[in-house]
Formats: structure tokens, sequence, C-alpha cells
């Protein structure tokens, strides 16, 4: 009879048992707020580098602009604001002043854009199309919001019905 050394690999593997094997991962769903902070976020951030990294292309698609600075400056300031509401969103926690944040923006950029491109007429109708975005995104978090408080009062699903 052959010796059996403990040092040795059997032939099959050893699978563990149902009580030893590890759950698969739970997959992991943002909140509704966080994945329009995402959303929006990357928004900002991508429409904030735009005048800085490229101000002729942004220039030929807005038009002309007297002082070289201002888009650069409204840039600068889209992009924080934009990295702000991406990080909330990604860490999956949107705090209620981030939440405003998003929102008075949204509504900011929209006014301003349905006023001097839509009403005045002093800046590029392309404006215009970044106004309804903005829209969008208020519409977004206000869907978000509802969606939150209609969860929240739900009664929790029983484990085993």
């Amino acid at each position: 009879m052959a010796e059996i050394k403990i040092d040795q690999a059997t032939a099959r593997p050893i699978r563990p048992g149902p009580h030893e094997a590890k759950p698969p991962p739970a997959r992991v769903r943002r909140p509704p707020a966080a994945r329009v902070a995402i959303v929006q976020g990357a928004y900002l951030v991508a429409a904030g580098l735009w005048p800085i990294l490229d101000p002729g292309g942004f220039m030929k698609v807005t038009g002309p602009k007297f002082e070289g600075w201002l888009p650069k400056g409204v840039g600068a300031c889209m992009a924080n604001i934009g990295a702000a509401l991406g990080a909330a969103g990604l860490r999956g926690k949107v705090a209620r002043e981030l939440r405003i944040l998003g929102v008075s923006t949204a509504l900011s950029f929209a006014a301003m854009d349905f006023w001097y491109a839509g009403l005045r007429r002093r800046i590029s109708r392309v404006y215009l199309l970044n106004g309804i975005t903005q829209l969008a995104f208020v519409g977004a978090w206000a869907f978000a919001e509802w969606r939150e408080s209609r969860d929240g009062r739900r009664l929790p699903e029983a484990a085993f019905a």
C-alpha cells in the first residue's frame, strides 16, 4: 500500500460546502440623487474645461468673445462645481447642500441661457441647448427627490414571504 503524505496535493481540489462558500458580492445600486450628481458633475466638468483647453474650438461653436478670460473663468467655476457634485455622487451620499447647489446651478445657467440667447439674442443660439439640458437636470433632481422620499415611506419587503 502506498503512503500518502499530507504535503502532497490531491487529484481533485477540495471545494467548500454550501456553508463555507462566500456569497456573491451584492450589486451596488446608487441612490437616484447620486446618479444625477454623477451625470451633472460630468457634464459640468466637460463643459467647464472646454473653453480652458480649446478656446478656439469653443469660440467657433459659441461665437466670438470680447473678453477671453471670462469664458475661462466661468468654465473653471463650472468644472469646480461639477467635480464636487461628481465626487459626492461617486461616494453615494449627496448632502442636502450639494443637491441645492446642483439645482440652483442648473436654474441659473438655464435662466441666463434663455434670457441672453433667447429673448435678448445677445449670445449664440447654441446656448439654448445648454439651457434645455440644465432644465433637464432640474427635472432629474426633482425626480430623484421624489423617488427617494417615496422609497423612504415604503414598507420593507418580507425576507421569506
